[in-house]
This record gives C-alpha cells, structure tokens and sequence, in this order.
C-alpha cells in the first residue's frame, strides 16, 4: 500500500505532476504558483491606502526621511505601542522612493507575498511530498482569508515577520542535518529580524521543538541548549514587546486595558475554545469575509463554555494518538495561533489576517488528506472524479478570493462592505463614517459617526466625531463639544490623560471659532503633554500668527517641519500640503504663510 504523502507509480495524476519533474522542469511549480498569485492579486497594485496605512504611512513622520535622527528614532522608539523597527525602516524605504503613491507600496507587498509563496513551497518540499507541498502552496496562494495580509499595506509587517521566519525555520533544518554553528547563528540572524517585524513569530521556538520530536531528534545536552538559546531570545522579545506595549505613550494596549479587554483574563481564558473554532471554521469554510468580525463573547461559565472545553480535550486526546507528523502540523496551527488568542489584551477578537501563517498546517493536513485517499482509489474514472472535486474546490476559492478582492480598493470600498456584517459596533460606523466623509457624502458620514458614538462613547470615538464636525461639517462649537468631552473622559479614565494632539485640536476649532483664550488654554495643556508634538506646534504657529508674533510662529513651525522630516523653512515646496495636512483649511494656510513670508514693516522713530 502506498505511503500517504508519496505517489503510486502505477497510476498517473495531474496533482502528482511535481514528483515526474526532472532537471529545469522543477522550476515549473514555482512558476505556477507565482503566475497564480500575480494574476489573483495583480488588481491590488492601483488600490489605495486605507485604514491603518493612513497611521503608518500617511501621518506617520517617523518614515518620511532616511536620516540617522530618523532611523534612531525607529530603531529606540516604539510606534502604536509596538517596536517594530524592521517594518517601520522598510516603510521608510519605500517612502523614499514613492512618497505618498500607493502603487509602490502595494508592489512592494505583493512581491513579498510572493517571495513567500516561493519560499513557501520550497521550505515544505523539505517536509512533505513535493505534491503535497505544492497543493498546500495553491491553498495558501488563494486561500480568501489571505487577502486582507496581501492587499493591505499595513500588513507588510506580516509578510516581513513570515518571510524572516521561513529563512530561519530553513537555517534551523540545515543546522540539525548539518550541526553546524554557522546555521545556528543564520537561524538566530533571521529570527531576530523576524520578531522585529512583527512580535506574532515569537512563538518559532516552539516550532523548532516541535520539528524535533516530529524527526525524534535525541534531546542532548546540546540540542537543548540551542533550543534554549532560541527560546531565550523569543524571551526577551516578549519582554520588549509587552513593555513597549503598555508602557509607551501611544499605546492601543492601554485603550485595551481601558475597556476593550472586556471581562478581564478570566473571561479570555474560557474562551479560548470558540477562538479556536473560529480560526479552524474560517480555513474550512471562509464565510463571511469581513475586516471586522462580530464575536461572541462567553461572559459566564456555562454550559457552553463548559462543553467547548470537553470538545477540546476530547481533541487534544484524539491529537496524541496521531503520528508524529500530523501532531506537528496541527500544533502548528494551534502553536501560531497562540499569541492572539486574547491572553494578552487586543483591540481585535478575531481578524482573518490571523490566519496568514497559522493556516499552513491545515493546508498541508489537507493536502495529504487528498493524497491519502487518492492513493487508495483504484479505478481510473473515480481518481479523476476526486482530483476535478480538488480541481473544483481550488477554481472556488479562488473566485470568492477574485470577488472579495476589490473590496479593498479603498477606503468607502472596505467599510461600505464591513459595515453589513457589523451595524452594532461602534468601529464599524466609525470607519464608515469617516470614509463617508473623505467621499464628500457629509450628513451621511456624521450620522455614521455620531452612531459610533452612541453605541460606544469612549475617548477615540468622541475624537473622531470632533474631526468630522471640525474638517467636514465646519461646526466648531460641536467640535469643541465633541473634543472637550473626549479629553474630560481620557483625563478620568487613563493614568496617561489626553494626548497633545487632542489638545491641538481643541486649540484649533477654538481658533476658527475666534476663542483665543480658550486656544491658549489648550494649547498650554497640550504643550504640557508634548512640547514636541507636531500638532501642537503647528497650532502654536496658526495661534502666534493670530498674536502678530512671527518670530514665535515660525519658530514654532520651523521645529514641527524638522521633527516631521521636513526642511525647517517656511519657504519649501511641500509646506503647505504639510502645513493643510495638519490644519485641514487651505484659506488658513495660505494667510499664515504670507505672514511669515511677508517683509517685516519698517521701525518707528523715537
């Protein structure tokens, strides 16, 4: 009886093809499985930025020069709470080269993908059956839950993280057939790089353990104490990561703490279960594809919970009376998943960005599954009837992956389709609304956002709204409203208070509206916060323009244009759509700089 994984050589197959390759014909799964990502993604490349990337791309200042201030700057500093340096200086990269055009960065993140769908392959034919390695690459190259990674740019720190993390999974399988330092050190190299893309391959180490009790690899003194090293280095990344993350002044762990980490650990901790299920039913079946999923939260320890819990103990037992191998592949599944399966607070329940590594080992489970029970067929029309129903299931998702694409084409796109499968979250109407109001459609994206606010009416949500009345509506006793209610509720609720930049903002409607002692006091309150904040400065510069100071608000714009990677003059091309950019009123902009500009009058005599 044929092994499963390995083909028969009595009985041709168009899914064993891999395994009759010889000399330069190897290269051609390779070149299937590029021709197939470019031509399902290839649309992604004239999307535009979206979401986060606005965060990471748009208002981000950190990346817009490749100066040594700004590298130390990422390199010492964390962004979002996270430290991610790798990501950030590749994004810096690319913002060298296309400033704020999205083709580039989409490019950039498509050939990522790419590279590791390549290296995908190569990495699993060291596993599995050439066959099986290709199947779980097609899978993987088109599965739906993928899209999200591969067509948002923010996610460039996913496919960082899991490139880094294929060449040092590579580097360790050469060190254990090799014993070589080198491999070691290579592997240790590219872990590093890894974790400094993205904390979520922190769990690799793990992996490598489980890769040598799948190759019953002996435990020596010295295999575990280079498991150890590795391990260790995992360590102090969780260290790293969990300090920059609660303890950063820009930190969504501290909104977590705030309220989204609803129940406290308990709570997360019962279910884990129904996280699981959900990761598990949307490999297998990926429906509803949506950038926010609704989850269920088990408040209680019911009946439910309870019997969650049995059915994953029930297979956890069945899981030890498998091989070593199908262990290695489902614990890879559970081992990825690890570290979103809320123990540590996270805005996000569920994401099916997620699933980008995790879903590896279903893939190849899946794979060998097919393989196994065609291997057992022997009449020639049933193998071809269970090959075209493989056939039939990869030509489907690859559809639904082809239609569900351009929803990420921008940002109405994106949350005009979210907003269907989520009407009573509050960060669905307000992603809605915003991309409401960036569309022109006013009333509708204010109704949208005041909605956000009546279902969860928390700090970020108030500010939003204050946005929408400020650079929309031009209502700025309600954006006054809007913001002093957003600093009244973050001064109550967060040890850190309100930001600078929402003090920047109060000074700022204050100023439209003419109030410029209640500009003077925000502005004081926000320099308190952060004297270098760059909203706080470029208000300072609108508000001493107001005073008749030059000198003060030049100086004040001078320091926001350095800190922002911009030449510290009022004069450079590019300064306005900086300076509109932060202020929003292009008729402000331009009287503020024809006063720095203009020739100061002549002196009085004495």
């Amino acid at each position: 009886m044929a092994r499963s994984g390995a083909p028969r050589d009595d009985i041709s197959s168009f899914f064993g093809f891999p395994e009759r390759l010889t000399r330069w014909q190897h290269v051609l799964p390779y070149a299937l499985l590029l021709s197939v990502t470019f031509a399902l993604y290839g649309e992604s490349l004239y999307f535009n930025f979206e979401w986060d990337d606005v965060l990471y791309i748009q208002q981000n200042f950190w990346i817009r020069q490749l100066s040594f201030r700004h590298l130390e700057a990422i390199w010492t500093g964390t962004f979002l709470g996270h430290y991610a340096p790798i990501t950030l200086s590749s994004l810096a990269v690319l913002y060298h080269f296309f400033g704020l055009e999205p083709f580039g960065f989409h490019v950039a993140q498509l050939l990522l993908h790419a590279v590791c769908v390549g290296l995908l392959f190569d990495t699993l034919r060291k596993l599995e059956s050439p066959r099986v390695a290709l199947l779980a690459c097609f899978l993987f190259a088109i599965h739906p839950v993928n899209i999200e990674t591969v067509a948002w740019i923010a996610e460039i720190k996913s496919t960082l993280a899991f490139l880094f993390f294929l060449l040092s999974f590579r580097a360790f399988l050469r060190l254990r057939s090799s014993g070589r330092p080198i491999d070691g050190a290579v592997c240790a190299l590219f872990l590093l790089l890894s974790l400094l893309s993205k904390i979520n391959t922190v769990v690799a180490p793990a992996v490598f353990l489980l890769y040598d009790y799948r190759q019953r690899v002996p435990f020596t003194r010295r295999n575990l104490a280079i498991l150890g090293g590795f391990f260790l280095i995992a360590g102090l990344f969780v260290l790293v990561h969990m300090s920059s993350f609660f303890f950063s002044s820009n930190s969504l762990a501290k909104e977590s703490l705030g309220g989204a980490y609803y129940g406290g650990l308990g709570v997360h901790l019962q279910n884990i279960p129904f996280y699981i299920w959900f990761y598990i039913r949307m490999t297998l079946f990926p429906y509803p594809l949506t950038a926010w999923h609704m989850f269920f939260v088990h408040a209680r320890f019911d009946w439910m919970v309870a019997g969650a819990w049995l059915v994953l103990a029930g297979g956890g037992w069945l899981l030890l009376r498998r091989s070593r191998n199908t262990q290695f592949w489902i614990l890879w599944f559970v081992v990825f998943l690890a570290p979103v399966l809320q123990i540590v607070p996270n805005l996000t329940w569920v994401a099916e960005r997620y699933l980008y590594i995790p879903a590896i080992g279903a893939f190849v489970l899946l794979g060998r599954a097919f393989f196994h029970v065609l291997d057992r067929i022997q009449p020639v029309a049933l193998r071809w009837g269970w090959e075209a129903a493989m056939a039939s299931l990869l030509l489907g998702l690859g559809w639904y992956s082809g239609t569900y694409l351009p929803v990420f084409q921008n940002n109405l796109t994106l949350w005009e389709a979210t907003a269907r499968t989520c009407p009573t979250s509050a960060i669905c109407h307000a992603g809605y609304g915003s991309a409401l109001l960036e569309e022109g459609q006013i009333e509708r994206g204010m109704q949208e956002l005041i909605r956000a606010v009546e279902i969860r009416p928390v700090p970020e949500n108030l500010e939003r709204l204050g946005d929408g009345y400020s650079n929309y509506a031009r209502d700025y006793r309600q954006a006054a409203i809007a913001y002093n209610l957003a600093i009244e509720q973050a001064n109550g609720s967060s040890a850190q208070g309100a930001s600078s930049e929402l003090y920047a903002k109060l000074a700022r409607v204050h100023l439209m509206a003419g109030n410029r002692e209640l500009a003077t006091q925000a502005l004081e309150a926000g320099r308190e916060a952060d004297p270098l904040d760059p909203y706080v400065l470029v208000a300072d510069s609108f508000y001493q323009s107001t005073q008749g100071d030059r000198e003060k608000s030049l100086h004040s714009l001078q320091t926001a244009l350095a800190i922002t990677g911009h030449a510290p003059t009022a004069g450079t091309t590019g300064v306005p759509q900086f300076l509109y950019g932060y202020w929003g009123n292009a008729a402000d902009v331009g009287r503020l700089l024809a006063f720095l500009t203009a020739e100061p009058g002549p002196t009085a005599a004495n």
